[in-house]
């Protein structure tokens, strides 16, 4: 069955006309460029990766150059359906399909289908080649501009595979630079991470990444380079940082206010917090040097003063 959906998105590709311009998306020097049959859908792109788009009327070539194709379109429902898809194991014991994968080969090339269960999108990630007959390129199907978060997290998927596939590391931290010092902080989820780099972000110069960070050693230096991904905080960040207040209601934040400090804290409703409005313009910064690494280790039912120790890892 695989083969017929695959033969279904070549079918797709070949009767819907994708728009001009296209919407360039340069990261670091690696340049995305994002076409779309709908319009409302790139808008969306370009707002929130602000200054790091340009509108592409030519088909002006780069170096760096990964093309993205996302088509709005319902066809492929059916055939989705009837796949044989492997659920894709969660994280940290959580219930419920959400992924689901098919590794397979099309026109002797090797590609990883991944269908997003509960928006039923559908995404093409071709398996890395230097081959010339390359032809797959990724794309994404299905609703776009109802799921665009989802197509933001495969755009910069493609960023992250290119940094681990040149042996970078990931780590679970966020990242920005103060008095032009540059600091990574590590925990746990819900450790705090987010919650004290926006803080901290009133007195700083650059945003750098929420969660996630790319590590390698350059020249003797140990060099993070961020995800630029809006930090997706929960409403114990908000109330309590005035710079966030404006991301819900007065109502909202009252009420939130009144609840218990664990009730809130266990609350999990995301916030988009777009930090190039709520900071300053050129906020986000794309790598710097790693001056500081801090470990949150706190436990929300210690007593126990917050210290701040030096230790060798």
């Amino acid at each position: 069955m695989s083969n017929s959906l695959l033969k279904q998105i070549k079918q797709i590709q070949s009767q819907i006309d994708l728009l001009t311009p296209s919407l360039d998306i340069t990261v670091h020097q690696q340049v995305y460029r994002i076409r779309s049959n709908n319009q409302r859908l790139l808008e969306l792109l370009e707002t929130y990766f602000h200054n790091l788009t340009e509108w592409q009327n030519a088909n002006i070539e780069h170096e760096n150059l990964t093309e993205i194709h996302v088509y709005e379109t319902e066809q492929l429902t059916d055939l989705i359906k009837q796949t044989q898809w492997i659920d894709w194991k969660r994280d940290g014991g959580k219930i419920g399909r959400k992924d689901a994968v098919l590794d397979t080969e099309f026109e002797g090339q090797k590609l990883r289908l991944l269908h997003k269960v509960k928006t039923g999108k559908l995404f093409l990630q071709p398996a890395p080649s230097q081959a010339e007959s390359q032809t797959l390129i990724p794309l994404a199907l299905g609703k776009a501009q109802a799921n665009s978060s989802q197509i933001i997290n495969f755009i910069l998927t493609q960023y992250l595979n290119q940094h681990l596939r040149q042996n970078w590391q990931l780590g679970h931290c966020s990242g920005m630079q103060l008095n032009q010092k540059g600091l990574a902080f590590a925990g746990l989820s819900g450790g705090g991470k987010s919650t004290l780099m926006l803080h901290l972000l009133n007195q700083a110069e650059h945003f750098i990444s929420n969660d996630r960070l790319l590590l390698k050693r350059q020249n003797s230096r140990l060099i993070m380079r961020g995800i630029p991904k809006q930090p997706r905080i929960n409403p114990g960040t908000i109330v309590h940082n005035p710079r966030l207040h404006t991301l819900m209601t007065d109502q909202e934040r009252h009420e939130y206010l009144a609840l218990p400090t664990e009730t809130l804290r266990a609350i999990e409703k995301k916030y988009d917090a777009p930090v190039h409005h709520l900071y300053h313009e050129n906020c986000y910064l794309s790598e710097s040097p790693v001056d500081a690494l801090f470990i949150l280790n706190w436990q929300s039912n210690s007593d126990e003063p917050t210290l701040v120790s030096q230790v060798t890892l």
